[in-house]
């Protein structure tokens, strides 16, 4: 099953479908090859409400195929490493001044080899964009999910060998399992978007 209107998303059934409405909602319009969902993520002085991810993502339709993000944007070795390959765009970081500072985006552009992102990410980042490589949608929830995961990992030592090792835990399966649970405990908790898990797995 696909959905009517944008034919972009497919289903197992139409209970699922229900359930991601929620998440599929903004981003549901026919789809266009010169097109894609990304996320904008604003910078740490750009939302209202703090402790919460969510309010640092606005979903943004690039309809331009020239966009910077294309060519200057810069892959994220972690997330490509566990299945979802992202590409994140900041202005400051490719015209070298200084915008203002982005946990989030920080994060999402640490090397797999140590943890550690690019010094100039450190402090020039401001508000970034964000893509799928693959030019799937790419939902807020997600990219929350995948900000959470990564989070979780720099508790654990980045060492060449070792049960806890950084690299060890990079992989689909482990970002699979942390992805589920962190669905489910959303959704507990109320938040709506959280009720279907299908997409952070693949």
């Amino acid at each position: 099953m696909k959905c009517s209107d944008c034919k972009t998303v497919s289903y197992c059934s139409k209970k699922c479908q229900t359930q991601h409405w929620t998440v599929h909602r903004s981003i549901c319009r026919p789809y266009s090859p010169d097109e894609v969902w990304g996320i904008r993520i604003l910078s740490n002085n750009g939302a209202t409400k703090t402790g919460d991810p969510s309010q640092y993502f606005r979903h943004e339709l690039i309809r331009d195929t020239k966009h910077a993000i294309f060519t200057q944007g810069e892959r994220c070795p972690v997330t490509k490493r566990i299945g979802i390959p992202l590409i994140i765009y900041s202005t400051g970081v490719c015209e070298a001044h200084t915008t203002g500072l982005n946990e989030i985006a920080v994060k999402l552009r640490v090397e797999a080899t140590d943890g550690f992102a690019p010094d100039m990410w450190l402090y020039k980042p401001g508000e970034c964009l964000v893509i799928r490589e693959d030019r799937k949608p790419l939902t807020r929830e997600l990219l929350e999910a995948v900000y959470s995961f990564i989070s979780h990992l720099m508790s654990y030592p980045i060492l060449d060998q070792g049960w806890s090792s950084w690299h060890g835990l990079l992989n689909p399966s482990v970002w699979q399992m942390y992805a589920k649970k962190y669905y489910e405990d959303q959704e507990n908790a109320g938040r709506p978007g959280f009720d279907y898990y299908f997409p952070p797995l693949n």
